[in-house]
């Protein structure tokens, strides 16, 4: 039996940590969670530093750093050829052209985010 093999992306300088379980039931629809990570700056609530399973990626200080870091690393997993599928956490549209891509490369691609996710971020993903 093939197993989907699945990553959860959360921009932590733009989801709270209150949304974290739900973030992890809604992304383990599209397979198996073999990566979970959470992006943020210096600023991001400490909460998300220490919850479990969840590895925290400090994305340092500056504009977008922690959407950059992101990103590197969903085309790194994209490129590698181990994960299948992408559930990207955030209402921000910037990462419109990421998921763009990674339904390019074949990807399986779900947003995750709340109602101030732009139309484009939404119709970039599969769901």
């Amino acid at each position: 039996m093939e197993v989907t093999r699945a990553a959860l992306l959360i921009d932590g300088d733009n989801i709270s940590i209150r949304h974290d379980a739900t973030l992890k039931r809604e992304a383990q629809k599209i397979g198996r969670l073999d990566v979970t990570r959470v992006y943020g700056g210096p600023c991001v609530s400490a909460e998300w530093l220490t919850t479990p399973g969840i590895r925290f990626m400090q994305a340092g200080t500056g504009k977008n750093a922690a959407d950059l870091l992101l990103s590197i690393d969903a085309m790194e997993l994209a490129f590698s050829g181990g994960i299948d599928a992408f559930a990207i956490a955030s209402s921000d549209g910037d990462f419109t052209h990421l998921a763009q891509r990674l339904r390019e490369k074949g990807h399986h691609v779900t947003g995750l985010g709340d109602a101030r996710a732009p139309e484009r971020f939404r119709t970039a993903c599969h769901e």
